[in-house]
């Protein structure tokens, strides 16, 4: 098991807004822990960790989503231990974690859907943006439901502190 632990400010002021395509991996309350993939360079595609709030619990478990909202920042403990990880099972994985253990975290007028596998194939088939190019190049390299039940091995505790 690995513990993640986010600390963050309980008042922010957004400082831009994001639109990402990623996976829901683990919750708290009304914070929902979640992985990205985007693409770096053309072809590449790097995995990093982000939050987002969800008031109506929209956002299920282990569930592909598209959220947009305003972007705050959290810091996120254990990041490391639970790529290393994932890192057992797919060996080539390319991730990224702030010196500073710093997230981003969608705080404010978040909205989105959950997609299915077969919907989240086709949304990121269009490659409109930096998520969708790099999902698209990792599920050409890993098969989608591989990659699925790799992150449903890993169990995840994940804890928030406002502060």
């Amino acid at each position: 098991m690995v513990f993640l632990e986010l600390r963050i400010k309980n008042v922010q002021k957004p400082r831009f807004r994001e639109k990402i395509l990623g996976y829901i991996v683990g919750e708290d309350s009304v914070f929902k822990l979640g992985l990205m993939c985007y693409e770096d360079i053309p072809g590449g595609k790097v995995f990093e960790l982000f939050t987002v709030v969800d008031k109506y619990n929209d956002y299920p478990l282990l569930s592909y989503v598209e959220v947009e909202g305003d972007v705050g920042y959290g810091t996120l403990l254990g990041q490391e231990k639970y790529f290393d990880e994932i890192h057992k099972f797919i060996p080539k994985l390319k991730y990224y974690v702030s010196p500073w253990n710093t997230v981003l975290s969608l705080v404010s007028y978040v909205e989105g859907k959950t997609l299915s596998s077969e919907n989240f194939r086709k949304r990121i088939a269009i490659k409109d943006n930096k998520f969708a190019r790099g999902w698209n190049n990792f599920f050409t390299t890993l098969n989608q439901e591989s990659f699925e039940s790799i992150i449903k091995k890993i169990k995840v505790s994940f804890t928030v502190k406002i502060i």
